[in-house]
């Protein structure tokens, strides 16, 4: 973890303080897990969910990223997310980008730029962990299970047992719950290195291993890389009025909802499209261009 950015025990306790008023905010109350429900959950804070597969490289992705939009009436907050990221990464890089919303900084989720503020991206990660899996709650069940604080002398296949279970409570990444177990102080530097680097989705690995035959629907669920393209039913409804109002062509109609995949017949509206536009949307929506912006 080369030139790895740390935390003050300052600002890990105001981090903590913020995630756990967020949760108190969206009415998750004790150690219940947010997983899934982070998706719904934006919807409440009024954020624009864009969902798209935008095509990767090796060196540098798009996970998630935040825009704001300033109107003369209001603001609106978009988060498009990349849905060929695995699932569970998915639910990460949404926390991440709350807290983006939360504390108006940052612009993008993208690990591996340079430019980007790596004391704020840190903060962002840590925020994330502390939403979907408090300190409080994996300290309850460190000391549930092992009926102590101190793991030093459980042995790694205890800890994958642990981890395997934590997974499938809480919908974390491996690494991610593994960073956790790390940072709060439960294991050692060399425990850390030696978990963190298995191949947790090789499904013939030892984690791997271990967790489908603990859960298997869990590990098909989070390792499955969804490929969705979705957008908010909120801004669906909105573009359907402007186009009933007359503020836009059917063309235009045609267009704009074939970048989601949908078409107007999909809500009740019967109009003509020519091959040659349908051969255009096609190219848009499988070409991948959108992926380069």
């Amino acid at each position: 973890m080369k030139h790895e950015i740390v935390l003050t025990e300052e600002q890990i306790n105001e981090i903590k303080k913020l995630a756990d008023n967020t949760r108190k905010e969206l009415g998750i109350f004790g150690d219940v897990p947010v997983a899934k429900d982070i998706f719904m959950l934006l919807e409440k804070k009024d954020i624009i969910l864009c969902q798209y597969p935008f095509q990767t490289e090796v060196e540098s992705h798009m996970d998630a990223n935040i825009t704001w939009f300033e109107t003369k009436y209001s603001s609106i907050t978009f988060i498009g997310l990349n849905t060929s990221l695995y699932y569970d990464e998915q639910i990460f890089a949404l926390a991440h980008e709350l807290y983006h919303f939360i504390t108006k900084t940052g612009k993008a989720y993208v690990a591996d730029e340079e430019d980007e503020d790596r004391l704020t991206e840190k903060k962002a990660d840590r925020f994330a962990a502390e939403l979907l899996l408090p300190g409080e709650a994996l300290r309850s069940r460190v000391v549930s299970q092992f009926k102590s604080s101190d793991l030093s002398t459980v042995t790694e296949l205890q800890l994958l047992r642990f981890i395997a279970r934590l997974q499938e409570e809480w919908w974390l990444p491996y690494r991610s719950i593994v960073f956790r177990i790390w940072e709060e102080g439960y294991i050692g530097e060399d425990m850390f290195y030696y978990l963190f680097h298995i191949d947790a989705r090789d499904p013939d690995s030892k984690y791997g291993k271990i967790f489908s035959n603990m859960a298997r629907e869990c590990q098909r669920i989070l390792n499955e890389k969804t490929e969705c393209i979705e957008i908010s039913s909120r801004i669906l409804e909105l573009f359907i009025q402007n186009y009933e109002d007359g503020y836009m062509t059917d063309d235009d109609f045609v267009r704009l909802l074939g970048l989601f995949g949908k078409s107007p017949e999909d809500f009740g509206f019967e109009l003509c499209v020519n091959g040659e536009d349908m051969e255009e949307l096609r190219e848009l929506f499988e070409g991948g261009d959108a992926a380069e912006g």
